[in-house]
C-alpha cells in the first residue's frame, strides 16, 4: 500500500504485501466527479478542485485531533489506477488495509451539523464499496459536512487518540444496515455468518460499476481472486460464487485438518474439568476475587503473574472457574489480539498430572493461529507420524504464544500434580522456562501453599493471593442459602430451622458440602431433630470422612474397599459400567503365587450401586439418562447439590458411562494417611504400590478371562462385551511398574501363553501388532520393553535366552534402552546380553536407541558395559539412523552428547560418507526444528573438533544452518572456520539463505512473513564473511512437486534451477532476500546457465505454475488433492508477485512482447487461464494471455 504524509501531503515508499507501515488513519467517503487521482497528488496538480480539497480536510482533521498520527490512506489517490497490477492488489488488499488502520474517518457530505436525523438516510449507507469501510476497520468515527463529530462505531475511541467520543451509534446502524450489532463491534465476530448472510448485506447497495457489486465484497467474504472490469456482474458475481464455494471447501477442510492434528496429539481436555466445576458455582459466589485490586492488576498487565492458594476444601478450584469466564468474556471483547488456554490438574487423572500434559493441553488450545498450526502440521506429516517430543512441543507452544498481543494462562490445582519421581518439579520449572521465554503472558495460578510451589511462585515474581477463611464466608453462606432453597428435604425445614443451619454451618466449602450431605438423609424436619443432628456435626473433614465410612455396612465394606482402589489409583477415571465390571473379579489376594481367578459376569449389581455404597465419597461426571422408576430419596448428590436436584426433579439415572472420581483430593488424602489407620475407619485405607499391585492382578486376571471365553470374537465388538477390556490391556503394565510386591506369577502367566498373549496384544495392537505368533517376539522382549524387572528376572532364571530377538522389533536389551528402563538394562547386561547387538527395525544398537531417546541413566549404564561408540545404524528411514552421537546432536540431547565425546566417541564418524551420519551436519540441520539446545551440541561438537567442512546429503554444516535462516549458527559456524564459497547439492551457502526453505512453500505468505528479518539479516551476515553475490549454483523446487504434477500433468518437469543467489531468491518467492541482494549489487538481468532466464523470469515462472494448478483445480465431485493445498499455492503465488515488483523496481526486464510471454505459458489447450506472464519494464501492467478451447 502507498500512504500520504498529512503534513506535507506526499506519498510513502509503496509498502507490497504484509510489510508493516507506519501507523496510519484511513478515509471513507462518497466519491464526486472530480476527484484528485494519484498522479494530481504526486504532481501537486489540479489542486483546486473538490477532491483535492476534501484530501486536504482529511489531513488537516487528523492534525487538529490526532497529532501522534502522520499518515493516512484514501482510495482516491493512494492507488495508481493506471496500473492495472496495482489496482487488482488494492482491490484484493483493501479489507486488511481498513482493518489494520488506526482509525476510520467516514465523511458524511450530505449529512449537515445540527440535523442528526439525516445520519440515518445518508447516501453513504447506500453505496457499495462503504460496506467493508463499514466493517472492516475495529473504530469508524462519524462526521459531517462541517467535520462536527456524529458518533462512532467499534471499539470506543480513547483519551490518548485526544478525540474523545461517548456517542455508540452501534444499534442505530444496525437498524440502518440489518448488520448484527456485535458484528459492527468487531467483525471477527462474523465467523458464525454464512456467506449467503453476508451476501445479503449487499443487497440495495449500488456501484458506479457494475463489477464493483462483487469486488467490494472480497475482503468481506475472505476470498482472493483478480479484477476483471469489463466482466460485467453477471461475471463478476458467478466468479464470487465459485470462490466462496471453494473458501468454504477450504475452511471445512482446514476445521477437519486440525480436528485430527489435535486428536492425534491425545491432548487432555481441560474444558471438561471446567464445566465440572462450572455446575459447582452458585451464582455470586467469587465476585469478590474480580473486584480485588490484584486480580484487576493481573488482568490489566501491570501484575504478570497470580498466585491464589488457601487450604483444602476452600473452594480453589470452582474460584479458579470464575476467573476463566471473566477473562474468557473480556478476551472475546478486547481491542488487543488476545489468546487464552486453561488447564486443571487432577489428582484423580494420569492424563492431567505432567508437564507433558500441560504443554500439548496449551499448544491445543492457542496453536489453531500461524506460526502454530503450520508447526503442528509439520510435525503430523512426517512419515513416521510419531507423535512430538516434548521439547517439539514446547516449540509449537512458545511460537503459538508468539501470534498474540497477550495471552492469558489459568493453571488450577498445582498441588494435584504429583510430587513422586519428579513430576511435579519437572512442571514447576517447565512452567518457569515458558513465562521466561514468553514476555506476553500473563498466568493465574491456584494450589494449597506447599513449599515446592511457593519457592517456585517466588522465583516468578509471583503476587500472592491468600484465600482466607473470611474471603469466602459470604459465598458459604449464600451457597448454604441455596441449599436450604432447593433441596428435597432442606427446603421443607421451617424459617427458623434455617436460620439456625446457616449460623451453623459456615466453615470450609467441602465440609459444608459434607454436612448438608448428612442432613439431607434426616427422615424427620421437625426443628428438635435437625437441631440434635447440628450438635453431632463432626468438627473437621477426617472426622466427616471417617463417620462417611463407617456408615458403609459391613457386608458392602469389601466391595468399596474394591471400589475405593480403582476410583483412587486407575489412570483415568473409571466409568459406572467399569466399575460394575471390577466388582465380579475375584482372585485371592493373599496368595501371590496363585494364577487362577474368577469374573463371575453373573454376579454383576446394578451400575450405580458403586455409587450409593460410596456416598458423599464419590462424585459421578456424566450424562443422566431418564428413568421413571429412580425414586427422589435415592438420588445422588454432588458437592454443591444441583445434581440432587435435577436427579430428584427429573428422575434421572446416570448413564452407565459416566465417569467417576473421588469427589475431593482431601477424600484421597485421607484413606492413603495414617490418621485412618488410628482411626475406627482403618479398614478403609489405601496404600498406592498395595493399589496398584491389586488393579495389575485384576487387569490380568480380566484378560485371562476374556481369552478363555467362548464369547470372544477377536473384533471391535468385544470392547463393547467385556467394558473393562480396553482399560486392562493398556493399563497392566502400567500398574505393574508401580506395585512392589516379589512376586510376578500373573504377569508371567500371561506373557509365556501363546494364546492369551498374542489375544491381549491384539487388544492393546501397540507396534502396529500382526498376529503372527513367530513375530509377535518372547515373553523376555516384551517384559523387557514394559521395565517388569520381577518377571524379567524369573525369565532369565527359567532358561530364557538373553540375546533372543523378536523378528520385527529386536531384542530385550534395545527395548529395554529405548524406554529407559535402567533397572532392566542392568539385569539383562548381568545376565550377558550382548551390548552391541543390533535389532531389525533400524539396525540400531541399545545405545543408539537410548541416545536417540534422551535416556541418560542407560547410555551411562551402556557406555559402563563397554558399548560400541562409534557403531551406526543404517536404516534411512529410522530416527536411529547413524551413530549414537550423531542421533543425539540431531535431537539435541546435550548431556548425552557430552556424555558420549568423554567417553571418546568419534566425532567426525560417517564425516567422510556424505550420507548424513554425521553428527555436526545433522545437528544444524536440525537446529531450525529443535531450537537452542541442538546450537549448544553443535558448538560442543566444533570444541571437540567436528570437521566444519563435512559433507552430508544436502550440503555441509554452514549450508544446512543457512537454509534454514539461522543466523546465530551461521555466525557460529563462520568463527570456526567454514568456507561460504563451498558447494553443496544446491549451492553454497549464500544461495541456500537467498531462497526461503522448504516451510515457505508449506506455510506461503505467514512464514515468509514471519521470517523475513531472519533472511534478509543472514544474507548481509554472509555477505559481510565475503560471499560473491553472483556465485551460480544449483537447486531445485522439490515441494509441492508431486502434487502439481497430478494437477498440471504427469509429464510437468521438475524444476532444478540453476543461477545466482538473487535468481534462487526470485526462484523461491524471497523477496527481504531479494532486495538484499540488489542493495549489495547483484546484476538483476542477469542470466542463468543453460538458458534459465534472469531472476524476473524465474519468479514469474513460479508463480505462473501454481496459478495454472490452482486454474486446473478439480471440482468437489473429483477432488485429488486437500484444500490446504490450494490455499497455499495461491499466496505463494502472491509471494512471487511482490518479488517481481520488487525486482521491475530495481530496472530488471523481462518479456516485451506477448510472443515472448508465451514462450514461458504451458497450458493445455483446452484451460482459459488468466495468469501474469510478465512484466514492462517501465509500468508495472500485467500481459494477461487467454487461452481457448
Amino acid at each position: 500500500m502507498r500512504l500520504l504524509n498529512v503534513e506535507k501531503l506526499e506519498f510513502s515508499p509503496y509498502f507490497v504485501g504484509n510489510d508493516k507501515p507506519f501507523p496510519y488513519v484511513i478515509a471513507s467517503h462518497r466519491w464526486l466527479s472530480d476527484e484528485a487521482t494519484f498522479r494530481d497528488v504526486r504532481d501537486q496538480q489540479n489542486t483546486d478542485s473538490q477532491g483535492y480539497q476534501k484530501i486536504k480536510a482529511f489531513a488537516e482533521y487528523i492534525q487538529g485531533t490526532m497529532p501522534h498520527i502522520k499518515w493516512m490512506w484514501i482510495d482516491t489517490c493512494c492507488i495508481d489506477k493506471d496500473s492495472a497490477a496495482e489496482l487488482s492488489d488494492a482491490i484484493n488488499s483493501m479489507f486488511r488495509w481498513y482493518r489494520n488502520a488506526e482509525l476510520c474517518i467516514a465523511y458524511l457530505a450530505d449529512v449537515e451539523s445540527g440535523y442528526p436525523g439525516n445520519f440515518e438516510k445518508s447516501v453513504w449507507f447506500g453505496r457499495g464499496w462503504t460496506l467493508q469501510e463499514l466493517l472492516a476497520p475495529r473504530t469508524v468515527l462519524f462526521v459531517t459536512k462541517e467535520w462536527q463529530v456524529i458518533g462512532q462505531k467499534g471499539i470506543p475511541i480513547t483519551d490518548e487518540r485526544r478525540c474523545s467520543v461517548d456517542m455508540d451509534l452501534g444499534k442505530t446502524i444496525t437498524r440502518i444496515t440489518g448488520i448484527p450489532e456485535e458484528v459492527l463491534h468487531d467483525y471477527e465476530a462474523s465467523h458464525s455468518l454464512t456467506a449467503v448472510d453476508k451476501l445479503d448485506w449487499m443487497e440495495h447497495r449500488e456501484t458506479t460499476r457494475p463489477e464493483d457489486m462483487s469486488y467490494a465484497l472480497y475482503g468481506i467474504l475472505g476470498v482472493t481472486i483478480g479484477a476483471n472490469y469489463g466482466e460485467g456482474h453477471g461475471g463478476a458475481r458467478q466468479r464470487l460464487m465459485v470462490a466462496i464455494h471453494q473458501q468454504d471447501q477450504i475452511t471445512v477442510h482446514k476445521a477437519e485438518e486440525y480436528r485430527k492434528m489435535t486428536d492425534w496429539l491425545s491432548s487432555p481436555d481441560p474444558w471438561s474439568n471446567h464445566e465440572s466445576a462450572r455446575q459447582q458455582h452458585e451464582p455470586q459466589t467469587g465476585t469478590w476475587l474480580l473486584r480485588d485490586t490484584r486480580y484487576l492488576g493481573w488482568k490489566s498487565g501491570s501484575i504478570r503473574t497470580l498466585w491464589a492458594h488457601g487450604k483444602a476444601g476452600c473452594g480453589k478450584t470452582v474460584l479458579c472457574s470464575t476467573a476463566i469466564e471473566d477473562t474468557r468474556t473480556y478476551c472475546q471483547n478486547a481491542a488487543k489480539n488476545s489468546g487464552h488456554a486453561i488447564f486443571y490438574f487432577s489428582f484423580s487423572d494420569t492424563h492431567k498430572q505432567t508437564h507433558q500434559s500441560l504443554v500439548t493441553s496449551l499448544a491445543v488450545q492457542l496453536c489453531w493461529k500461524e506460526p502454530g498450526q503450520s508447526m503442528l502440521r509439520q510435525a503430523y506429516e512426517k512419515p513416521e507420524r510419531s507423535r512430538p517430543s516434548l521439547d517439539e512441543l514446547q516449540r509449537i507452544l512458545v511460537s503459538s504464544v508468539a501470534s498474540y498481543d497477550e495471552v492469558f494462562l489459568h493453571i488450577d490445582a498445582l498441588d494435584e500434580c504429583p510430587e513422586n519421581d519428579g513430576v511435579r518439579e519437572s512442571v514447576l520449572t517447565g512452567i518457569e522456562e515458558l513465562l521466561d521465554q514468553t514476555p506476553n503472558v500473563r498466568m493465574l495460578v491456584t494450589s494449597r501453599d506447599a513449599p515446592d510451589i511457593r519457592c517456585s511462585m517466588e522465583k516468578l515474581g509471583a503476587n500472592p493471593l491468600s484465600i482466607a477463611a473470611r474471603t469466602v464466608d459470604a459465598d458459604i453462606k449464600k451457597y448454604v442459602s441455596t441449599q436450604l432453597s432447593h433441596g428435597h428435604t432442606l427446603s421443607r425445614l421451617a424459617p427458623a430451622t434455617k436460620t439456625l443451619i446457616e449460623d451453623t454451618l459456615p466453615q470450609k466449602f467441602r465440609w459444608v458440602y459434607c454436612q448438608l450431605q448428612q442432613l439431607q438423609t434426616s427422615r424427620s424436619t421437625r426443628p428438635s431433630s435437625i437441631k440434635a443432628a447440628l450438635l453431632t456435626l463432626p468438627d473437621t473433614l477426617d472426622e466427616t470422612y471417617t463417620r462417611m465410612l463407617n456408615s458403609i455396612s459391613e457386608t458392602d465394606r469389601p466391595y468399596a474397599v474394591k471400589l475405593l482402589r480403582w476410583i483412587a489409583y486407575a489412570k483415568s477415571p473409571p466409568s459406572l459400567r467399569q466399575l460394575a465390571e471390577a466388582n465380579v473379579i475375584d482372585f485371592d489376594t493373599t496368595d501371590s503365587q496363585a494364577v487362577d481367578g474368577v469374573v463371575d459376569i453373573d454376579d454383576r449389581g446394578d451400575y450405580e450401586d458403586s455409587l450409593k455404597i460410596l456416598a458423599g465419597l464419590v462424585l459421578p461426571e456424566g450424562i443422566y439418562s431418564r428413568d421413571v422408576h429412580e425414586r427422589p430419596e435415592e438420588s445422588v448428590t454432588s458437592d454443591n447439590g444441583k445434581l440432587e436436584i435435577r436427579v430428584t426433579e427429573h428422575q434421572r439415572r446416570a448413564s452407565p458411562d459416566t465417569e467417576i472420581r473421588l469427589a475431593h483430593f482431601s477424600v484421597q488424602e485421607y484413606l492413603e494417611s495414617s490418621r485412618i489407620q488410628s482411626s475406627e475407619a482403618n479398614f478403609f485405607h489405601l496404600e498406592p504400590a498395595e493399589g496398584h499391585w491389586f488393579l495389575t492382578q485384576s487387569c490380568i486376571v480380566y484378560l485371562v478371562y476374556y481369552s478363555d471365553c467362548s464369547r470372544k470374537t477377536l473384533a471391535s465388538e468385544d470392547l463393547e462385551t467385556f467394558p473393562l477390556l480396553d482399560y486392562a490391556a493398556r493399563s497392566w503394565y502400567h500398574h505393574a511398574s508401580l506395585q512392589r510386591r516379589s512376586s510376578s506369577t500373573r504377569e508371567l502367566f500371561l506373557l509365556t501363553s501363546e494364546r492369551k498373549k498374542r489375544d491381549w496384544l491384539l487388544v492393546n495392537r501397540y507396534k502396529d501388532f500382526e498376529l503372527y505368533s513367530e513375530r509377535i517376539g518372547g515373553p523376555l522382549y516384551h517384559a523387557s520393553r514394559l521395565g517388569l524387572d520381577l518377571a524379567v528376572q524369573e525369565l532369565l532364571r527359567r532358561g530364557s535366552d538373553v540375546n533372543a530377538r523378536s523378528e520385527c522389533f529386536g531384542n530385550g536389551l534395545c527395548e529395554a534402552s529405548e524406554n529407559g528402563h535402567e533397572k532392566v538394562v542392568r539385569i539383562l547386561l548381568g545376565a550377558g546380553a550382548d551390548v552391541n547387538a543390533k535389532r531389525p527395525r533400524g539396525d540400531d544398537t541399545a545405545l543408539i536407541a537410548a541416545s536417540a531417546m534422551n535416556r541418560e541413566k542407560v547410555v551411562r549404564v551402556l557406555i559402563d558395559a563397554g558399548a560400541d561408540l562409534d557403531v551406526q545404524g543404517e536404516d534411512v528411514f529410522s530416527e536411529c539412523y547413524g551413530t549414537a552421537l550423531k542421533v543425539a546432536s540431531q535431537f539435541g540431547h546435550e548431556h548425552v552428547v557430552q556424555m558420549l565425546l568423554d567417553a571418546g566417541a568419534d566425532v567426525n564418524a560417517g564425516a567422510d560418507r556424505g550420507n548424513g551420519l554425521n553428527a555436526i551436519v545433522a545437528a544444524a540441520s536440525s537446529a531450525a526444528e529443535r531450537g537452542n539446545d541442538v546450537k549448544h551440541v553443535v558448538q560442543m561438537l566444533l570444541d571437540a573438533g567436528a570437521d566444519v567442512h563435512a559433507m552430508g546429503p544436502e550440503g555441509n554444516a554452514l549450508q544446512a544452518a543457512s537454509r534454514n535462516n539461522d543466523e546465530k549458527l551461521v555466525q557460529m559456524l563462520l568463527d570456526a572456520g567454514a568456507d561460504v564459497h563451498a558447494m553443496g547439492p544446491e549451492g553454497n551457502a549464500l544461495q541456500a539463505a537467498s531462497r526461503n526453505n522448504d516451510e515457505k512453500l508449506g506455510n506461503a505468505l505467514q512464514a515468509a512473513s514471519r521470517r523475513a528479518h531472519d533472511e534478509s539479516e543472514l544474507v548481509r551476515t554472509l555477505l559481510d564473511a565475503g560471499a560473491d553475490v553472483n556465485d551460480v549454483g544449483p537447486w531445485g523446487d522439490k515441494e509441492y512437486m508431486e502434487d502439481l504434477k497430478r494437477v498440471l500433468g504427469e509429464d510437468a518437469k521438475e524444476p532444478v534451477f540453476e543461477g545466482s543467489a538473487l535468481q534462487m531468491a526470485s526462484f523461491s518467492g524471497c523477496k527481504k532476500a531479494v532486495q538484499m541482494l540488489i542493495d549489495a549489487g547483484a546484476d538483476v538481468n542477469a542470466l542463468g546457465p543453460f538458458g534459465r532466464g534472469s531472476a524476473l523470469q524465474a519468479a514469474l515462472r513460479q508463480g505462473h505454475r501454481y496459478r495454472v494448478a490452482i486454474a486446473r483445480r478439480p471440482d468437489s465431485g473429483n477432488e485429488i488433492l486437500n484444500e490446504q493445498r490450494y490455499e497455499d499455492w495461491s499466496e505463494i503465488a502472491d509471494a512471487y508477485d511482490e518479488v517481481a515488483q520488487v525486482l521491475s523496481y530495481a530496472g530488471a526486464t523481462s518479456f516485451q512482447s506477448e510472443a515472448a510471454a508465451q514462450a514461458v505459458v504451458d497450458l493445455d489447450e483446452e484451460d482459459r487461464v488468466t495468469t501474469y506472464a510478465g512484466f514492462c519494464s517501465s509500468h508495472l501492467t500485467p500481459l494477461y494471455v487467454w487461452r481457448k478451447s
